[in-house]
C-alpha cells in the first residue's frame, strides 16, 4: 500500500496522463487524439485556495489492444506554454523560470510502458514524465470505455512539484508540493 501511495505522488503535471493510455481498443490499432473534446489540466492549492489550468496544446501517441497490454505504446507530448490558469497572479507567473520555464523547456513528455489492467474499465499506466529536464516515474490510474471506433479515458494523477523544481524555493505552505494531473480524453482509430 505505502508503495501505491509513492507511486500515485510521484504522477504529474501533465501531464500527463497525461495522457495515458487513454484509447485502446481490441486490435493494436494507433489511436488520434480528438483535441476538440479532450483537455488535459491540472489543479493546485495556491494560499489555501484551489487554482486550475490547462494546456492548450498537447498530443498522445497510442497504440493499445486491452487484449495485449504488453504491446501498449503511449507518448504525450505537452507544449509548456501552452498553459492557462484560473487565476491571473498564478497565469502570470507560472511560465516563468521559477516554475514551467517555458524558455528552457518547451516541453514535457510522459512515456508509458507498463499498462495493467485493474479491473472492469479500469487500468493503470506506469511511465517516465520527463518535465524541466527532470525525468521521475509516474502512475497513472485511468478508466477507459470503447464504442465502436472511439475511446474515452479519463485519469489522474498526483504528481509532487518539488522533485521537478517546480516553483523552487516556494514553501508548500503557499503553494501545495502535490499537484493533481487531470485527463479527459477522446481519440479514434
Amino acid at each position: 500500500m505505502k508503495r501505491l501511495s509513492n507511486l500515485l505522488i510521484k504522477t504529474t503535471l501533465l501531464m500527463s496522463f497525461i495522457l495515458a493510455g487513454a484509447a485502446a481498443t481490441a486490435s493494436a490499432d494507433e489511436w488520434s487524439v480528438d483535441r476538440n473534446k479532450s483537455t488535459l489540466g491540472f489543479e493546485v492549492e495556491n494560499n489555501g485556495k484551489s487554482v486550475t489550468g490547462t494546456f492548450g496544446t498537447w498530443n498522445a501517441k497510442i497504440v493499445f489492444d486491452k487484449e495485449e497490454l504488453d504491446k501498449a505504446k503511449i507518448q504525450a507530448t505537452v507544449i509548456t506554454g501552452s498553459v492557462t490558469t484560473d487565476d491571473s497572479q498564478v497565469g502570470g507567473a507560472i511560465t516563468s523560470q521559477q516554475w514551467l520555464d517555458i524558455s528552457g523547456y518547451p516541453e514535457a513528455i510522459f512515456r508509458v510502458d507498463n499498462v495493467v489492467p485493474a479491473g472492469g474499465d479500469l487500468y493503470e499506466a506506469g511511465g517516465i514524465l520527463e518535465l524541466k529536464g527532470i525525468k521521475i516515474a509516474v502512475f497513472l490510474p485511468f478508466t477507459l470505455t470503447i464504442e465502436g471506433d472511439t475511446a474515452h479515458a479519463v485519469g489522474e494523477a498526483n504528481i509532487l512539484r518539488n522533485e521537478f523544481k517546480i516553483g523552487d524555493g516556494v514553501p508548500d505552505s503557499t503553494v501545495s508540493d502535490k499537484v493533481v494531473v487531470t485527463l479527459d480524453l477522446y481519440a479514434s482509430r
